[in-house]
C-alpha cells in the first residue's frame, strides 16, 4: 500500500494549524483506536476523543489530496444497549462536541436495537472540488443488521478550498433513546477514517 493508498485517521484537538504536527516532529497525542464512550442520556452526544475529552473525534481531510477525486469516510465498531432503545447516528462536517455548532450531513434515522450487541457501520461516499468550493456525497448506515438506504448528504458543505489545512473536518454522534443513566448505551469505535 503506498502512502497515498493509506486511510488517514482521527485528528486530536481542534483542527488547525497550531494543532498539526511540525516537520521533523515526532507526532505526539494521536488518539488511539479503539475509543469507548458510554452514553447515560438520551441526549445526542458527539463522540469524544479517548485522550481528550473535551474535545471531539475527529478526522479531516488534507489539503491536495482528495480534490475531484471520490473518497470515503467510513466509521465501524459496536454499539452496546442494555434497555429498549432507537439508535441515530449522524455525521458532522465541523469540529465542535456541541452538536449545533457542527453542519450535520448525514444521519441514520432511528435503528431499533433491545438490550443488545450489535457492529456498525457508517459509510459515506464523497466528492468535493475547489472550483465550485462543494462538497457533495452520499451515505450508508447498517445498525444491528438493519440496513438505512443510501441517500444524498443532507446539506452540500461550501467554502472549501485547498488553502486550508485541513479542507475539511467530520465529527459524529449518537443518540440512544432508552438511555437513562440507569440504562447505558457504549460506543466502540474501531475504525473512524478516510481513504
Amino acid at each position: 500500500m503506498s502512502l497515498w493508498q493509506r486511510p488517514i485517521g482521527p485528528q486530536q484537538g481542534a483542527a488547525n494549524s497550531a494543532a498539526q504536527t511540525a516537520l521533523n516532529a515526532q507526532a505526539q497525542g494521536t488518539p488511539v483506536l479503539p475509543a469507548t464512550q458510554t452514553v447515560a442520556s438520551s441526549t445526542e452526544t458527539v463522540i469524544v476523543d479517548p485522550q481528550n475529552t473535551s474535545a471531539a473525534l475527529i478526522v479531516s481531510v488534507p489539503p491536495n489530496r482528495f480534490e475531484q477525486i471520490p473518497f470515503d469516510l467510513v466509521i465501524s465498531g459496536y454499539l452496546k444497549t442494555t434497555s429498549s432503545t432507537n439508535l441515530t447516528l449522524k455525521v458532522y462536517s465541523g469540529t465542535s462536541t456541541t452538536v449545533g455548532s457542527n453542519t450535520k450531513i448525514a444521519d441514520s434515522s432511528t435503528v431499533a436495537q433491545n438490550s443488545a450487541s450489535a457492529p456498525f457501520e457508517v459509510r459515506l461516499h464523497l466528492l468535493y472540488d475547489t472550483v465550485s468550493g462543494k462538497l457533495t456525497g452520499f451515505s450508508e448506515f447498517l445498525i444491528n443488521n438493519t440496513l438505512v438506504a443510501k441517500t444524498a448528504l443532507a446539506a452540500v458543505v461550501t467554502g472549501l478550498n485547498n488553502v486550508n489545512n485541513p479542507v475539511a473536518n467530520f465529527v459524529f454522534s449518537l443518540t440512544s433513546s432508552g438511555a437513562d443513566g440507569t440504562h447505558l448505551t457504549t460506543i466502540n469505535v474501531a475504525n473512524f477514517t478516510l481513504g
